[in-house]
């Protein structure tokens, strides 16, 4: 059975590009005798991203970065890949009142202790519950009018948990809290579940061009990946930890 291998903890990537659109199936285009041409395609389609990471790359963490594309095998299995978008919400637009220094350093237990290691709980931005059931495939989903959930807007990002591998844009606000979602649903959402701003994806290798691990004499030179997504109901039939 094929493996679903964890991202190379430590691991930056400091650029990705949108591929293809991303790939859209069912896609074709009709002409008139006029010469109008329509364009059609169906909603459903595969995330397709090339991820770049900085050329400072060496050492230990170069180890891991080519031992991961290996393990990959040209496609044969998938990688966990969490997504935290650039350009997402503020601490504001989340409704986290928690400052710079307090977002980044996390914070303690509620004895003011940190854990062992001297490392606080790492902040991250909070979850919203889902406010209504949602099948596989669907397009609109709701959320609960907590923190950020009745404050989307077109182009931003989010996922579902637990156990739900997919990333969602709105392309829609059908009104504040109800959301029209490109792709469609991998895996069906009930009032149990919750949305979040970190969404992961199963994704795997296109092809077996698709990584490169050059290096020169310092660092690792030019190094990407290009990574097409498994859908959740694939991974959970094919992929195993």
């Amino acid at each position: 059975m094929a493996r679903l291998i964890d991202w190379p903890q430590g691991l930056p990537s400091n650029f990705r590009e949108p591929l293809s659109g991303p790939r859209v199936i069912n896609a074709g285009q009709t002409q008139t005798i006029g010469g109008f041409i329509q364009t059609t395609s169906a909603a459903f389609g595969l995330w397709r991203w090339r991820f770049g990471f900085p050329d400072i790359i060496r050492g230990q963490l170069f180890r891991r970065y080519r031992g991961w594309i290996t393990a990959l095998h040209g496609g044969a299995n998938a990688t966990r890949v969490p997504f935290c978008d650039w350009d997402g919400l503020s601490r504001a637009e989340m409704g986290v009142a928690a400052g710079a220094t307090d977002w980044k350093t996390g914070q303690p237990w509620s004895n003011v202790e940190a854990w062992s290691n001297g490392q606080n709980w790492g902040a991250s931005p909070p979850m919203v519950a889902v406010a209504g059931s949602a099948a596989k495939d669907g397009t609109i989903v709701q959320l609960g009018s907590a923190f950020w959930g009745q404050s989307l807007g077109y182009g931003d990002l989010i996922g579902f948990f637990p156990f739900h591998l997919g990333m969602y844009m709105v392309t829609e606000v059908v009104e504040p809290g109800l959301y029209r979602i490109w792709p469609p649903l991998r895996r069906g959402i009930s009032t149990d579940d919750f949305a979040t701003l970190r969404p992961q994806l199963a994704m795997r290798l296109e092809s077996e061009d698709g990584a490169s691990a050059a290096r020169d004499a310092a660092f690792g030179v030019n190094l990407s990946v290009t990574l097409v997504e498994v859908l959740d109901y694939d991974a959970r039939d094919y992929f195993t930890d």
